[in-house]
């Protein structure tokens, strides 16, 4: 190839001889969690009580005092659940709704496949800086390494999160 036709090599300040005042290190920025349960409903109060967590840190008592009604439907019951966590976490990214706990009304999981559906009310309260500890934020619960299985001992979900 004629030399104006070759990619250039990318060239970090390394190799620029400039004095560096940062360095980069090696991060996945994702979380990766799993949650076993007996019911399906367990598994939701487990998404709730590790957004709850991933949202104001460990410890800190979240009162039900905001209502908020709130549906999810999915193909099948991991797009269900991956669902229902993007709402919880969706209620505390845009509206700074801190999950407490969530009151299923009805849930809908078909034995052989088939879509899921699921409906309830969110409880938490608003995000307050003076109680609350600030945490990494959580851009996304991610589609990627999904796993939600039912066997005789209950369910398992494994979820990512993008941090």
């Amino acid at each position: 190839l004629p030399i104006w036709r070759r990619p250039r090599p990318y060239r970090c300040a390394a190799q620029r001889s400039e004095k560096l005042t940062y360095r980069w290190l090696p991060h996945t920025a994702d979380l990766r969690v799993a949650l076993d349960g007996p019911t399906f409903p367990a598994l939701l109060d487990d998404v709730v009580a590790l957004l709850q967590e991933l949202c104001v840190g460990a410890g800190i008592a979240v009162a039900p005092r905001i209502d908020r009604p709130l549906t999810a439907r999915g193909a099948d019951p991991a797009d269900l659940l991956l669902q229902f966590a993007r709402e919880v976490h969706g209620t505390f990214a845009i509206e700074a709704i801190v999950p407490a706990r969530f009151q299923l009304s009805a849930l809908q999981l078909p034995p052989v496949g088939g879509p899921a559906a699921l409906s309830g009310h969110l409880l938490g309260e608003p995000f307050d800086s003076s109680r609350h500890a600030t945490q990494p934020e959580i851009k996304a619960v991610t589609r990627h390494g999904l796993v939600v299985r039912h066997d005789q001992h209950g369910w398992h979900a494994e979820l990512l999160l993008d941090v």
